[in-house]
């Protein structure tokens, strides 16, 4: 089968790969590549007439997000020739079947643990000629560990690494744990031998990502021993790690962060609402004084180190009480920077059968005035009114 898709590749060699989402979905679209490198495929980096198949690595968690991604479809298959159109990772698993008849031109749809197979896929409908056929792959329970191991990266000073897949919270308006499945981690030798692989390769600095990294757990090791095996590496220059749940940080998280010296001090904390009733109904597990305790030793422990957030904006039964109190913990908080959205039901999820009473235009203006607030402490850090952190250039989340 190898022989044969090289073959195929020889004659179709131009991938063009368009990412929407979040870090995991950056890291999945340099796995893609990698894989059909190996196999022989050229990837293009942007778009261009001569493309013989267009891969949408997606984001199922904002309507705006998945809006695009049907835009881009319509767009590339008015094209002639129309290129093989596939869809992979969260959206394919949200829609299955379905993305065919709402979107005909999509000819691929690739489930987010079933990105490995996508070589193979390709091959099978290029052999097939056209009129092209439709394949569907998702639904596999977890990825396998070797879709890691391709050799290729698309930043020669940064690399995000994997330490864990899924999620098991199940907060009420996220499609995560539907689109990416249960929790799962990967294990420890295996992400330090990516690791030292991302080094020799003259990479210094990784972000160790995940939908809840302190979370992490593999027989012995969970998180902060991880954080100080990694730590510990020789010829790495500095690492961070992206994204933590406010209601599965351990006390002693900060002092270790403190402790380690080529870790960044750094932390994205969502807190999604500063109201307790909206915390409730999101079930996020902490409240709103959880939280601000929380940062308050994180500050305490590291004077002067950078945090960021998400917030959501108009969630069903949000009055503007609820608002108020989100906008003044944003005030209290004084976030380095804030990550702010509209709330948009999510298929499959429990909000979804909640009624979304707040008003698009209510929505907007609550997302305005956050915005304003946010970005004038942002811009007093900038300024130099508040001590400001070592930049990581990490953004925390890119929703297109």
């Amino acid at each position: 089968m190898r022989k044969q898709v090289k073959e195929v590749a020889a004659k179709c060699q131009k991938v063009f790969i368009r990412t929407f989402g979040c870090q995991m979905n950056v890291r999945d679209a340099e796995v893609i590549k990698g894989l059909l490198i190996e196999s022989g495929f050229k990837i293009l980096d942007e778009e261009n007439g001569q493309v013989d198949a267009v891969l949408f690595v997606t984001c199922s968690v904002r309507q705006h997000a998945e809006d695009r991604v049907w835009s881009e479809i319509g767009r590339f298959s008015k094209l002639k020739p129309k290129p093989l159109i596939g869809l992979v990772g969260c959206m394919a698993e949200n829609y299955k079947e379905e993305a065919f008849k709402k979107m005909p031109g999509i000819d691929l749809a690739v489930g987010t643990n079933n990105i490995g197979e996508l070589p193979q896929l390709l091959t099978k409908i290029f052999n097939a000629g056209r009129p092209l056929p439709k394949i569907i792959s998702v639904g596999k329970a977890r990825r396998d560990e070797v879709v890691y191991r391709p050799e290729f990266r698309q930043e020669r000073a940064r690399a995000f690494v994997v330490i864990s897949e899924g999620c098991d919270n199940f907060c009420s308006y996220c499609v995560v744990p539907y689109v990416r499945g249960k929790l799962r981690h990967r294990p420890p030798d295996n992400i330090l031998r990516e690791i030292r692989f991302n080094i020799d390769k003259g990479i210094e600095s990784v972000t160790l990502i995940g939908q809840n990294v302190n979370a992490y757990k593999y027989n012995g090791t969970d998180f902060i021993r991880l954080l100080e095996s990694v730590n510990s590496l020789r010829g790495l220059g500095r690492f961070s790690f992206i994204s933590s749940h406010p209601k599965d940080i351990a006390g002693h998280l900060f002092k270790t962060m403190a402790g380690l010296e080529k870790l960044e001090k750094y932390l994205h904390l969502p807190v999604q609402s500063g109201s307790d009733k909206i915390l409730r109904l999101m079930k996020r597990g902490y409240s709103r004084r959880r939280y601000l305790d929380l940062i308050d030793e994180y500050r305490r422990t590291l004077p002067g180190a950078g945090l960021t957030t998400d917030i959501i904006v108009g969630f069903p039964g949000e009055s503007e009480d609820d608002f108020r109190k989100t906008l003044e913990l944003v005030e209290r908080a004084r976030f380095n920077s804030a990550y702010i959205f509209k709330y948009s039901p999510r298929p499959n999820t429990e909000a979804e059968k909640l009624r979304d009473d707040v008003p698009q235009k209510e929505k907007q203006r609550r997302h305005r005035t956050l915005l304003e607030t946010q970005r004038q402490i942002s811009k007093e850090f900038s300024l130099g009114a508040i001590p400001a952190c070592r930049q990581t250039g990490i953004a925390p989340l890119d929703y297109e």
